[in-house]
């Protein structure tokens, strides 16, 4: 009997460990589907400067990152300027090139709100929680500056067992974090006050609000904090109710490596004495374990960290019935994610009207994109309550609530380590609910990634018949460009769907049926054209209230602020007036042909760009050429050509893009096309963002002469308008020494912005001029950005 006792008690426990490596297998498979199919992406806004006043624009670049590397699943971006109430004042579409995306919001005039928020998102991120949007404050100057009221403060204060729960008869540390009404930080001490009154310990706030102390709950005791705020007032809170099971999940930092620790209470039941530990971090599992704790009450183990990405890690604590009991937030700091930027002054002039010249040198050979702000220091102070590109894609975008003067904690203060693990125990885990995704309760996905810009639509009135193995042909024609040329396949109930379309502001589509020649299904047919750009959801006000921490601006800023800001009304209203003048002169700077057909025939990211342009008109080895390559041959260095066979070209070892007036084409096409009908090629230095995969060969663009030809195809076919990106303003930098103009009034306190600069192996060094603008002492730059490995920079210096 004996022995058959033995074999029961083994079989059980066999079965046991089964059913706790199948748990692990479980978990480890939804952190699979988690990953592979509902990746989140995190959204990061740079701000040219922190304060606006009305009639201001707002200059801005956002970045992007999944999974922590800069390949965002989606191509579009979508910002939205909103008010207090949550309404959308303006909304602009961007394409996303290199993780980056740039715009821009003009202040209204009359505004009264005293702050805004920039809203950005793509459609992928709208099939989760609305909380995950990235929402950015703006702090708008009053055109007045009045002394207010001051209410009188309301301050609370959160208490957070470590692990989540309070266990009676088990030590547990406990985090707390004190604010006042605004979520500004407060100071607070006090003591944690048992049911019959007694004292059972004491806490102090060590850094913003926050500490910690360690309590033991004892069973039918309930615990209350009294304590007091900065100014002496008495308060008292309740913690929370001890439970009777459950575990408690400790962590600490023993010679710096990661340890945990699991306690139950002696009273466990035998069926709940075995757990699963899982670590995971943006959904990836990083560690897993079973802890058995049938013959002792508490296990410690450690976790190495080396190999892991930097950023939070959710540690979470599972019983045998697949239950979380307890989790726990750890950040990761391997000092792998950051790269470093020299940027410094080699020419510096803070006089009015100076000349500077600022210069960026970036190690290394990864193709990098970075922005540059340069405002004036009095007026964009450094803030206390900052954030940055290290604090909102690392840290601030993966934890719930709000994390005050994130900055520090990326700092090289000997403290900020330890202060940030208070940060980790006062914040919850925001990407997802281990309970939902153990019911199988996954997110609808209503939006899929997108492929930049798409046109979808019907064919009505027509058989499928008719329909079948037909084609929208189409031209579209974009302001003071060539046409470009497109065929849409339609399905048999009239659908059609393309994408992969990249152009800015509005375009007209002239369309008809495909082997339609008389345009006689054309005519009897009807067409609905819909670009794809979604709607911008409806907000949450108190979201936006909970978001928000408004930032004391000091008040030296706050005053020469108001003070510039009504120079530049009182300038902009003299400028409106009308003024009769005895003599006008006018000089104009005659334009080359090249500039003329630039103007004339390209649009987006072909317009401008660094590369080569060439006239055929104007050249007479043009049309003695037997096409676009061989023309091409030994005029552009580092594009090497090869015209045997199909013929074609490459740039620093990667595959050249080629372009038809701005359609992706292939070489067979180009070739094909009379030098008698080219009228301008460009030739584009790698990489080159118009093109799919960001155009690691550079590429090349043949524009085809306008004509007649070209009229009579869109003469007499309908047509349909279609919305692509919102336009690009560019930055007005004034420059002092090609246009010298002494009584000048500039009163600009942004003085330079930059959202794109790109560089890559061949170009690791960069330099941008500006110029001081009239009463700027002291000049304040920041450089934020991300290479292609998905590393983050940010350096920021005061010039004066």
């Amino acid at each position: 009997m004996q022995y058959r006792a033995y074999r029961i008690i083994f079989f059980i426990c066999v079965l046991a460990g089964a059913q706790i490596n199948l748990q692990a297998q479980q978990l480890d498979s939804i952190l699979n589907i988690a990953e592979t199919k509902y990746m989140q992406e995190k959204v990061y806004l740079q701000t040219d400067k922190n304060s606006y006043s009305n009639g201001e624009t707002v200059w801005f670049k956002a970045y992007l990152t999944a999974d922590n590397l800069p390949g965002p699943l989606s191509k579009t971006l979508f910002a939205e300027l909103l008010n207090e109430k949550g309404n959308i004042l303006q909304r602009k579409t961007m394409p996303i090139i290199l993780a980056g995306a740039a715009s821009d919001f003009i202040i209204p005039d009359s505004l009264l709100d005293s702050r805004l928020f920039i809203r950005a998102y793509t459609g992928w991120m709208l099939n989760f929680d609305s909380s995950l949007l990235c929402v950015k404050p703006i702090n708008i100057i009053p055109k007045k500056i009045t002394a207010k009221k001051q209410a009188a403060p309301v301050y609370s204060v959160t208490f957070f067992p470590e692990g989540g729960d309070l266990v009676e008869k088990l030590s547990s540390q406990v985090a707390f974090k004190a604010t006042d009404q605004d979520g500004a930080p407060v100071s607070i001490k006090g003591d944690i006050i048992s049911t019959n009154n007694k004292t059972v310990t004491s806490f102090v706030s060590v850094h913003d609000g926050m500490g910690t102390f360690v309590l033991k709950p004892q069973p039918g005791e309930t615990y209350k904090a009294t304590w007091k705020d900065k100014n002496g007032l008495k308060h008292e809170t309740a913690l929370p109710v001890a439970k009777k099971d459950g575990a408690v999940l400790s962590i600490s930092f023993p010679n710096n490596e990661l340890h945990y620790s699991i306690t139950r209470p002696d009273t466990t039941r035998p069926e709940l004495m075995r757990f699963t530990v899982v670590a995971q971090s943006q959904q990836r599992l990083m560690y897993s374990a079973q802890i058995n704790l049938v013959k002792k009450a508490t296990v410690t183990a450690p976790i190495v960290t080396d190999s892991m990405p930097d950023g939070v890690l959710q540690i979470t604590v599972f019983n045998e019935l697949m239950e979380p009991v307890a989790e726990r937030l750890v950040f990761i700091n391997n000092n792998a994610y950051s790269f470093i930027t020299d940027m410094h002054m080699i020419e510096q002039n803070i006089s009015r009207h100076g000349r500077n010249v600022l210069q960026l040198d970036v190690g290394g050979t990864l193709l990098t994109n970075v922005s540059v702000a340069v405002t004036d220091g009095d007026v964009n102070p450094v803030s206390r309550n900052e954030s940055n590109i290290f604090t909102e894609l690392l840290l601030s975008a993966d934890v719930k609530g709000s994390v005050y003067n994130p900055a520090y904690y990326f700092s090289e203060a000997d403290s900020a380590k330890q202060h940030l693990d208070l940060v980790m125990m006062t914040n919850g885990w925001r990407r997802f609910k281990w309970e939902n995704l153990l019911n199988n309760q996954w997110p609808a996905i209503h939006y899929q990634p997108d492929n930049y810009l798409a046109l979808q639509g019907r064919v009505l009135g027509l058989s499928r018949t008719s329909l079948y193995n037909r084609q929208i042909s189409g031209i579209i024609k974009l302001k003071n460009s060539a046409p470009n040329f497109i065929n849409i396949p339609i399905n048999e109930k009239g659908d059609f769907f393309t994408d992969g379309m990249f152009f800015f502001d509005t375009a007209k589509l002239y369309y008809q049926l495909s082997n339609d020649k008389d345009k006689n299904l054309t005519s009897a047919a009807s067409f609905s054209f819909n670009n794809t750009f979604i709607k911008g959801p409806v907000f949450n006000k108190e979201l936006l209230n909970n978001l928000y921490q408004p930032d004391k601006t000091d008040s030296t800023a706050l005053i020469k602020g108001n003070s510039l800001a009504a120079l530049r009304r009182t300038q902009q209203l003299n400028a409106a007036k009308v003024q009769t003048l005895e003599e006008v002169k006018i000089t104009t700077k005659q334009k080359s042909l090249k500039q003329k057909l630039d103007e004339e025939y390209t649009s987006g990211f072909f317009s401008g760009g660094d590369g080569y342009t060439f006239t055929t008109e104007d050249d007479p080895f043009a049309k003695s050429s037997q096409g676009v390559l061989q023309y091409l041959q030994g005029k552009v260095a580092g594009l090497q050509i090869s015209t045997t066979g199909e013929g074609s070209a490459t740039w620093r070892g990667a595959a050249t893009s080629f372009f038809l007036d701005e359609i992706p084409s292939d070489v067979n096409r180009l070739q094909s096309i009379n030098m008698n009908d080219v009228a301008l090629i460009k030739v584009f230095r790698p990489p080159f963002f118009g093109a799919t995969g960001g155009g690691a060969g550079g590429a090349v663009a043949v524009y085809t002469k306008k004509g007649s030809s070209a009229n009579n195809d869109v003469k007499g076919l309908p047509f349909a308008n279609i919305y692509g990106y919102s336009a690009i303003r560019e930055f007005y930098s004034p420059d002092y020494i090609t246009n010298p103009d002494p009584l000048a009034k500039d009163y600009r306190t942004t003085l330079f912005w930059s959202p794109q600069v790109y560089i890559d192996k061949n170009s690791r060094r960069i330099t941008l001029p500006f110029f001081n603008s009239d009463n700027c002492k002291k000049i304040r730059v920041i450089v934020e950005g991300i290479n292609e490995l998905g590393q983050l920079t940010r350096e920021e210096k005061m010039f004066q």
